[in-house]
């Protein structure tokens, strides 16, 4: 019996050995998979942008890297406007520009500065009279000038360029109005301001100078005590002892008489020029081309320009 269990035992360790020997041998001559190679990348063309190719040759064609394009550079980028809005601010080498002055109702007082190139200068605001507009002072500006002052002429509302109805009682806002846009620009010397005015222009710029401490003195064409509701008298005594220069003909309806009044009533130095028939207001710069000197002389004694302000004043 024991003999019967371990032939049993024997015969189960050689299947099982043979077995194992099968499933070896079942292994080795099994083929093994090969591992394929990458799919290699198609071969693309150089892009522009990954190899750049430089132009050659002289000119735009050939500028080099890193070189600036202007005409590329001067267009405008996307959402920007082809130009820049222009701007009001002048510059000591623009001799004349057009300005706009705001009036406290909304209305655009269209004006004309004359710059000079030596600043800070003395400003010159210039009014016309009735009827006219501030083309009436092109000469006499352009003397000023070229004397080393800034000047602003301008037209007063209902006249020339500026338009709209006149009103004699907002006119006195217009002008305090322009003489504080003179005191501002760049280059004006806002203690040394000067008004000229012509016959309402006259009146208008005694009041506005009088109630203004940068104004330093006033000229006056055929002024009149009494032009429209525009009273001087007040304003004169207002102007305390700031000098005045006050020119007038015979023969010209209520001048000579209020212009006389108005330099007795001066408190500074004052001067008074009376012409035998010249006419009325900025006429009289035509009729007596010596008038426009008279002024000149008068503003470098008393409101020297910057090449003149050593030469002090009287």
């Amino acid at each position: 019996m024991n003999t019967q269990r371990s032939i049993a035992a024997l015969l189960l360790a050689l299947v099982g050995l043979a077995l194992a020997a099968a499933a070896c041998t079942g292994d080795e001559s099994a083929p093994k998979p090969t591992p394929e190679p990458p799919t290699p990348a198609p071969i693309l063309a150089p892009s522009p942008t990954i190899n750049p190719v430089l132009p050659e040759g002289d000119g735009e064609a050939g500028a080099s890297v890193g070189a600036s394009n202007p005409t590329q550079a001067g267009l405008a980028a996307e959402g920007q406007p082809e130009q820049e809005p222009p701007t009001i601010t002048p510059v000591p080498t623009e001799a004349r520009l057009p300005m706009a002055i705001s009036a406290s109702d909304g209305l655009i007082l269209q004006a004309t500065y004359y710059g000079v190139a030596v600043r800070p200068a003395p400003g010159v605001l210039m009014l016309h009279m009735l009827g006219s507009d501030r083309s009436s002072w092109n000469d006499l500006a352009e003397q000023l000038q070229a004397a080393g002052y800034i000047v602003l002429t301008v037209d007063l509302r209902g006249h020339g360029e500026t338009g709209g109805a006149v009103d004699w009682t907002l006119a006195p806002d217009d002008v305090r109005a322009a003489l504080a846009q003179l005191a501002s620009l760049p280059g004006v010397d806002a203690a040394q301001i000067a008004v000229i005015g012509a016959s309402i222009g006259a009146n208008l710029g005694l009041n506005a100078c009088a109630d203004n401490p940068g104004c330093a003195g006033v000229v006056l064409l055929s002024p009149g005590l009494d032009y429209r509701g525009i009273t001087t008298a007040d304003a004169m005594a207002r102007l305390g002892a700031r000098p005045v220069l006050i020119a007038a003909s015979e023969q010209d309806a209520n001048n000579p008489a209020d212009s006389v009044t108005l330099d007795g009533l001066a408190a500074g130095d004052h001067q008074l020029v009376i012409y035998p028939a010249a006419g009325h207001g900025t006429n009289m710069l035509t009729a007596e081309p010596g008038l426009g000197n008279v002024i000149v002389d008068w503003l470098r004694a008393y409101i020297p320009p910057p090449a003149e302000a050593s030469e002090g004043t009287p």
